[in-house]
C-alpha cells in the first residue's frame, strides 16, 4: 500500500471526467481539484465531451491556494462546439486549454460502435433532441478533410498544446497522427487505442515510433469499474511489449457510481504491480511521460 501511495504522489492525470456535465459525474471539477491537491497529485486535465472545461479550470487554478497542483482544461471537437472548428480551438487555447481532443461522442466510429455492438459508455442524464451529424475526419481516399487540416494548423502554432486522437477508427487515428507529425506537432496522445479505435499492437508500435504517446486507462481495466472491458493482464502485456517510454497511464474515471478517480488509479497500480510491472516503469508512465506531454 505504501508503494502505491508513493507512486500516486506527483501523479499527472491527463484524462479525468468531472462535472458540470451532461453525463452524470462522481465529482465536480472543484471537488476533483481539492481531492487531487489533498492526495499530492502534480496535475490534472479535466475533459468533458460536450463543452470546453477551460473556463471552470482556469477559475479553479486562480483560486486554488496552498498547493502546487496544476489544473488544466481541454476541448473536445464534438458537434456541440461546432465539430472540427478551428475558431473554437483557438479560443480554447487562449483560455489555457492544454489538450485538444478530436471528436469522441460525435465521431461516426463512436456512434457506430455504440449501436448494438455491446461497447460500454455512460449515457446522458437526459436525451438530446437535436440529432448528431456523425463526424469522420478522413475522406474516401483516406486523406484528412480540410476542416481537420485547419484544426491541426491551429494546434501547430501552439507547441505546448496536446493533440489527442479521440474516438475515430484506426484509419482516422493513423491519418491524424501522421499528418500531425508532418506538420511538426510534437505533443500527440493516442487515446486508449485498444478501445473503440480497435488498433493493433503493430499500430501502437508505429505511432509510438513517430513520437506519439499511447494512453492506457484505468477505467477500462479495473474489474470493479462499470466500464471494465480490458483485463489488467492485457494492459501489462502492452507495457511489456511496447516498453514504458511512450506510454501514459491516465484514469479516465469520473462516471457517477464508479468511485473516486484517484482510487481507481490506485486499484490499477496495484493490479499492474501484481502483473509484474516494475515501480520504475510505472513511475515513468504516471509521472515522467505525462510531465513531458504537458510541458510541466
Amino acid at each position: 500500500m505504501q508503494k502505491i501511495h508513493e507512486l500516486l504522489k506527483d501523479f499527472v492525470d491527463v484524462h479525468v471526467h468531472a462535472g458540470p456535465s451532461l453525463i452524470a459525474r462522481e465529482v465536480d471539477a472543484w471537488e476533483m481539484a481539492q481531492d487531487a491537491a489533498k492526495r499530492n497529485l502534480a496535475a490534472i486535465v479535466i475533459k468533458d465531451h460536450h463543452m470546453p472545461t477551460v473556463g471552470a479550470t482556469r477559475m479553479i487554478q486562480d483560486h486554488l491556494s496552498g498547493t502546487n497542483l496544476k489544473v488544466f482544461g481541454s476541448i473536445v471537437l464534438n458537434s456541440s462546439v461546432g465539430g472540427l472548428n478551428p475558431k473554437a480551438v483557438e479560443v480554447a487555447i487562449g483560455f489555457g486549454a492544454k489538450i485538444v481532443w478530436m471528436p469522441t461522442v460525435s465521431c461516426k466510429n463512436h456512434i457506430d460502435k455504440h449501436s448494438g455492438h455491446g461497447v460500454k459508455f455512460p449515457a446522458l442524464k437526459q436525451k438530446l433532441t437535436v440529432p448528431e451529424e456523425p463526424i469522420r475526419w478522413i475522406d474516401e481516399t483516406g486523406k484528412l478533410i480540410p476542416e481537420a487540416e485547419r484544426v491541426l494548423g491551429v494546434i501547430a502554432e501552439h507547441p505546448d498544446v496536446v493533440l489527442a486522437t479521440g474516438h475515430g477508427d484506426r484509419n482516422e487515428v493513423d491519418a491524424i497522427v501522421r499528418e500531425a507529425v508532418r506538420l511538426g506537432i510534437k505533443k500527440i496522445l493516442v487515446d486508449h487505442p485498444y478501445y473503440i479505435v480497435d488498433a493493433t499492437l503493430e499500430d501502437m508500435k508505429a505511432w509510438s515510433s513517430l513520437g506519439a504517446f499511447i494512453e492506457l486507462t484505468a477505467v477500462l481495466s479495473v474489474p470493479s469499474s462499470i466500464l471494465y472491458s480490458v483485463s489488467p493482464s492485457t494492459i501489462a502485456g502492452f507495457i511489456k511489449i511496447l516498453g514504458p517510454n511512450n506510454l501514459i497511464i491516465s484514469s479516465d474515471y469520473g462516471q457517477l457510481g464508479n468511485g473516486n478517480p484517484i482510487d481507481g488509479m490506485s486499484a490499477l497500480i496495484e493490479l499492474l504491480l501484481a502483473e509484474g510491472i516494475e515501480p520504475k516503469a510505472l513511475k515513468q508512465m504516471l509521472h515522467e511521460n505525462p510531465i513531458n506531454l504537458l510541458s510541466l
